[in-house]
């Protein structure tokens, strides 16, 4: 299993020690493996989750490894989103918070706001209730830091910066594709529940 070691600083091949499977009803089918790098001997840990299509990617859990992608955001957020992430670990700052506002105008692409313009698409978003207050304003922040690296040359985004702008970008994402499908859900089978005690 290829596997990039933290400790040789290289992608290996590394030797796997042994695997264990759990399926639980309420979570997908899980697959962890044990390990080793066949040049140092360092651990690793890998899981891998089967979300109806066979067994994903693997990552690692150990040694922690950079953020990852939630697998269950639309595939093109999920491929602009690993740019950014990509550009950020090679330290191409201003790369990674292009890619964040690329992000952004996937993310009202999905929702079927079709307004070219990105302040307008967002107040959309937020007109119809899919952001709130609040992530408007982040999502703002993210898209003026976004035309900034895009459009002034003079501007060469710091690596703290650019981590904000990835972080905010996550909670954004997952926000909208994670939570609020899940409170959704949440308040579908409370009323359910409510309506059952009344009868």
């Amino acid at each position: 299993m290829l596997v990039e070691c933290k400790y040789c600083e290289a992608v290996v091949d590394g030797e796997i020690l042994t695997s264990y499977e759990i399926n639980s009803w309420d979570e997908p089918p899980s697959k962890f493996s044990f390990l080793k790098c066949p040049k140092c001997e360092a651990p690793f840990v890998m899981v891998q989750e089967d979300f109806g299509q066979g067994w994903d990617k693997a990552y690692r859990i150990h040694p922690p490894q950079d953020k990852r992608v939630n697998p269950t955001f639309p595939e093109p957020i999920r491929n602009a989103y690993q740019e950014a992430l990509s550009c950020f670990k090679g330290k191409a700052f201003t790369a990674a918070v292009i890619m964040c506002r690329k992000t952004l105008e996937g993310i009202c692409s999905v929702h079927g706001v079709t307004v070219k313009n990105l302040g307008a698409a967002l107040k959309e978003m937020k007109d119809k209730g899919i952001i709130e207050n609040r992530l408007f304003e982040w999502a703002e922040e993210l898209r003026i830091s976004g035309n900034e690296a895009a459009h002034d040359l003079s501007i060469t985004i710091p690596s703290q910066d650019a981590k904000d702008v990835i972080e905010f970008t996550d909670a954004l994402l997952e926000y909208v594709f994670t939570f609020r499908d899940k409170f959704d859900e949440f308040k579908k089978r409370r009323a359910s529940l409510q309506a059952k005690a009344k009868k």
